[in-house]
């Protein structure tokens, strides 16, 4: 990085919003140009510029003040579009020599990345980087998540002090092929899911046997410590999914992962039956009940399936 670097953060999601608010706060303690965010939804950004952050009001303020970029969208679609309006701003500032680097955090299909690459680096002074992020929202508001880092070299190279500590806690190369980093944020969250599923399938045994989910999770707490699976373990047995304060990855998100998971493994030739399992439990509570609350609420699926209410009394008292 250098001092004569601005920075501009696109999309304000869950873990944007926590990503751009750390990224303010180590500008600030550099007393360097604030960062310029954009969301789609302006409100978004209040918190942000409360602490130092520029609001831009459109992509082209974005474009014209910032040659670092850091972009959080939701899915392939989104992605496609805000790079096409942001380009094309781009092209719009005539004689513009600075070096342009995008940083892409989102997780979307290998081919949009690679596809996307192409467009963003016919012109010479720019690079796009595939930087995906590994880990739920707390991870991102503690400065604690993995990340995943594909692309030019140098490029990764000039932007690593931001990366960490102020986003992350450790790197994972994966070189040049942005394709490698979006295929292996892909395998990151089928690991999750496929611990979800069994999580889901264990949390419902131990009910039918008799046995309280309380103890279950000290198991659980005892030999999978800080990971996952205790996260999620936690919420299963809380049965929070339906709390707007813990929703950390929605149904509808991880149904558009494991499709991209499932469309990967048919292109490669690889039989996964555990995302198969995982896209027919998140259908069904998409389906039977919502898709925009987290997605650890496949376990209601195994609790119906098994002969149990998808949430159990107390719980559905309690959210009344």
């Amino acid at each position: 990085m250098s001092n004569s670097d601005r920075y501009g953060f696109i999309g304000l999601g869950l873990m944007g919003n926590h990503m751009a608010t750390n990224l303010q706060g180590y500008l600030s303690s550099k007393n360097l140009d604030p960062l310029i965010v954009y969301n789609r939804t302006l409100t978004k950004t209040q918190n942000i510029t409360k602490i130092g952050a520029i609001a831009a009001k459109s992509l082209k303020h974005v474009a014209e003040y910032s040659n670092i970029i850091f972009t959080a969208l939701s899915n392939d679609n989104a992605v496609n579009e805000v790079y096409e309006e942001l380009l094309k701003e781009f092209n719009q500032i005539s004689d513009d020599k600075r070096n342009l680097i995008f940083v892409e955090t989102s997780t979307i299909y290998p081919t949009s990345i690679s596809d996307l690459r192409k467009k963003v680096e016919s012109v010479e002074n720019r690079k796009l980087l595939h930087c995906p992020l590994l880990g739920p929202a707390i991870a991102a508001k503690n400065a604690q998540l993995l990340i995943v880092t594909s692309g030019n070299q140098n490029a990764i190279d000039h932007i690593t002090p931001l990366l960490v500590p102020v986003l992350g806690r450790k790197i994972l190369s994966l070189g040049d092929d942005v394709k490698a980093g979006a295929s292996f944020k892909l395998l990151a969250n089928f690991m999750i899911g496929g611990s979800l599923e069994l999580l889901s399938e264990g949390m419902t045994f131990a009910e039918k046997n008799g046995i309280e989910k309380e103890q279950f999770l000290e198991y659980i707490t005892l030999v999978f410590p800080n990971t996952p699976i205790m996260h999620y373990g936690k919420k299963i047995k809380e049965e929070s999914f339906m709390d707007e304060d813990n929703i950390g990855f929605t149904v509808a998100n991880a149904l558009k992962d494991v499709g991209h998971i499932q469309r990967l493994a048919k292109d490669s030739g690889t039989h996964l039956p555990t995302a198969e399992l995982l896209h027919k439990h998140l259908n069904y509570v998409k389906e039977n009940v919502r898709d925009d609350i987290d997605w650890s609420s496949i376990c209601g699926t195994l609790r119906v399936s098994s002969g149990l209410p998808f949430i159990n009394k107390k719980t559905q008292d309690d959210t009344d």
